[in-house]
């Protein structure tokens, strides 16, 4: 038993930084809250549902197809999570969602004033292309679960943006 326990991935809570540092997106398109936990293979986010949240339909609440995304921006706080382990003054990178299968949305809707738990799992890397696993929970109800592929340019000169073209501005103008 003590030899299982001690191979088991472990759970880091301790200094990760703030979402923002993490994820290329900024407010308003920066759709989750924060980085709760994060291991070799795995990280939980959170995101809190309010009136104020985008995408958000008054009286319902969010959509569950939004939780695409929502997984989706936890694969790149993971991403972002690794750089920042192997360079501290790493910044976020570009990557993009290729396609989603095996989606199942179990609810409608997230509702409003409720903090929903978003879990990604690494299932394959092979250089810049990934598949990972996601779940978003309300407590322990899994409402959303998906499988993604993804992709990662190693250098941002041969993504589809240029360098300066990093999704931080918005439209407020």
């Amino acid at each position: 038993m003590d030899n299982f326990m001690t191979n088991m991935p472990q759970r880091h809570n301790h200094a990760l930084p703030p979402i923002s540092e993490l994820v290329m997106h900024a407010k308003p398109m920066l759709l989750i809250d924060r980085a709760m936990s994060a291991d070799e293979t795995s990280l939980t986010a959170e995101v809190d549902i309010t009136a104020n949240s985008m995408f958000c339909v008054p009286n319902k609440g969010v959509p569950s197809y939004v939780g695409i995304e929502y997984i989706a921006q936890t694969v790149a706080a993971y991403s972002g999570w690794r750089a920042k382990n192997t360079d501290p003054d790493a910044t976020p990178s570009v990557g993009y969602l290729l396609g989603s299968r095996k989606v199942t949305l179990s609810c409608n809707w997230f509702p409003i004033g409720r903090t929903l738990s978003v879990h990604i799992s690494n299932i394959f890397e092979d250089g810049e292309m990934g598949v990972l696993d996601g779940e978003i929970r309300l407590g322990e109800e899994i409402l959303v679960a998906a499988r993604i592929n993804v992709y990662q340019p190693k250098d941002n000169e041969t993504s589809l943006t240029s360098p300066s073209d990093n999704n931080q501005e918005t439209t407020d103008q």
